[in-house]
């Protein structure tokens, strides 16, 4: 086992790592950028200490990974989907007193500066390259700031951390309305690389078209730490953008990729007619993709666009990304279980445990031991056979596995999970809601939406006004994908013997106003 510094001072210091926007960064020249960036966060910081980042897929964000590796700190990456109150909470939860912020989401946050202690530094998402304008018009306002020292130095005298030490702190979502942030260490951080690496038999000649966004496990692992180990070169484009994905691939002849299911159809809906398609994207030999099921409807589309399948991946961010994957490569016929897509089969060096209730339980090298300061949820996760995942699987008689239900009430919106009691809580802040439960339902395009069914606590004059405030409130306190896409208003809640709502039985209710 090596930590990820260890790793990146072994590769050709001449050799590509980042391609963004035009710019070409060496791991050699990454080496040194990431030397003043911590030479500079050192003033700010001990080991031990947390630092975060939030940023969409710009080269400052590996480099403040690595700097705050450097210094021997643990790394957090936070989601600018999130709302501010969310990123504040995170934030507080974790004694962070250093956030890095890409410039355009300065405004949208600017209420992180009154944090006692806090120290902020802005960064640019146009420092190293200059995005197209029309991704610019799309996704970039308000004035540009680089406050990250961005020049080459050759030594930083910092700390190389053990292996067993923390990482990294990635939040993920649960149940129990306590803050989940899984204790990711170096250790965890090689064997899920080595497994991606080994598995897809990725070399310095890939180039990986880095379209998860980082904040993500599947970003950092399969998109940063994958990269490193392997000595290859990552493409990032900021944020994903059919279009611009399309003529990424052809300029920089990008191999291995992997992202969510809606993703790949906002891509057949895009380039589905374009006569060339199949020659345009000829230089991608792997495609994948995890974080979320994939209709069965959508591979065989985007075989018969592409030529190949999409190699399905299951893992969790306590997994450090993998569990299970397609074997590579895989050109027969799809495995379905009740019209399931299989998730692959076990991957290097890991262990699946399969209970009488068909909870899925893992073991590995990659998987995580506990989350940060949260002994409850460590107990209840966390058994001697490993880590109990919460899903309902099927695995066949040639290991195939099959995720096909979930135990928890998570909602799965194109790979974010969304916590119906977060939601609940929010909508339940009306004056007017007795009470509310929210659960996912169908959506072809992302999967699951949440759909909010509500019950008020008296006569009313306008549902619809009520809706409106519940969803304004909703908007402003949450991350978009969390708000809910429907309101609907019922009679009653559906109650068990206990006087508990069964939330199984909320569909069966008189609807009343929707």
């Amino acid at each position: 086992m090596k930590t990820m510094l260890e790793v990146i001072r072994d590769k050709k210091t001449e050799t590509p790592l980042i391609y963004y926007f035009g710019a070409h960064i060496s791991y050699g020249e990454f080496e040194e950028y990431t030397n003043a960036i911590a030479a500079q966060i050192s003033a700010y910081c001990d080991p031990g200490d947390t630092i975060a980042i939030i940023a969409e897929n710009i080269p400052q964000f590996p480099m403040v990974q690595y700097a705050a590796w450097k210094n021997s700190c643990i790394f957090i990456p936070l989601s600018p989907i999130d709302s501010e109150a969310e990123i504040i909470s995170k934030l507080k939860f974790t004694d962070t007193h250093m956030v890095i912020i890409s410039s355009e989401f300065r405004d949208k946050f600017s209420g992180i500066k009154s944090l006692n202690g806090m120290h902020i530094l802005y960064t640019s998402p146009e420092t190293f390259g200059k995005m197209p304008p029309e991704l610019r018009n799309k996704f970039i306002h308000g004035e540009q700031l680089e406050e990250l020292v961005i020049r080459k130095k050759p030594v930083f005298n910092g700390y190389l951390p053990d292996v067993n030490d923390t990482a990294m702190l990635v939040f993920t979502s649960g149940t129990s309305g306590r803050q989940k942030a899984a204790v990711i260490r170096h250790k965890n951080i090689y064997a899920a690389s080595y497994i991606y690496r080994e598995w897809y038999a990725v070399s310095g000649k890939d180039k990986n078209l880095c379209i998860a966004p980082f904040f993500h496990i599947t970003g950092l692992i399969f998109g940063i730490s994958l990269t490193v180990i392997s000595g290859a070169s990552m493409v990032l484009t900021y944020r994903f953008d059919a279009m611009n994905t399309l003529e990424t691939i052809e300029s920089e002849q990008t191999t291995i990729t992997m992202f969510v299911a809606t993703a790949y159809r906002a891509m057949l809906n895009s380039w589905s007619g374009i006569e060339d398609i199949k020659n345009m994207i000829s230089s991608m030999r792997l495609w994948s993709a995890g974080g979320m099921p994939m209709p069965v409807k959508t591979q065989y589309e985007w075989k018969a666009m592409a030529g190949q399948w999409i190699h399905m991946a299951y893992g969790l961010t306590e997994s450090t990304s993998p569990v299970t994957l397609w074997e590579y490569p895989y050109s027969g016929e799809l495995l379905t279980y009740k019209g399931v897509l299989t998730a692959g089969k076990p991957v290097y060096y890991t262990k699946l445990f399969r209970g009488k209730d068909g909870e899925l339980t893992v073991s590995g090298p990659q998987i995580v031991d506990s989350y940060f300061k949260n002994p409850e949820d460590t107990a209840k996760s966390f058994c001697r056979k490993g880590l109990k995942t919460g899903d309902v699987c099927h695995i066949d008689k040639d290991r195939s596995v099959f995720i096909i239900d979930r135990k928890k009430d998570l909602i799965d919106v194109s790979g974010y999970k969304v916590v119906p009691a977060e939601v609940e809580g929010i909508i339940r802040k009306n004056p007017y809601v007795e009470d509310a439960v929210v659960i996912g339902e169908p959506d072809e395009y992302k999967g699951e939406v949440p759909a909010a069914y509500v019950k008020l606590n008296g006569e009313v004059t306008s549902y619809e006004n009520i809706k409106e405030n519940i969803l304004e409130t909703c908007r402003t306190e949450l991350a978009r994908y969390k708000v809910p896409a429907r309101v609907i208003f019922v009679r009653e809640m559906p109650l068990n013997a206990s006087g508990k709502i069964k939330r199984s039985g909320i569909k069966s209710m008189e609807v009343v106003y929707q």
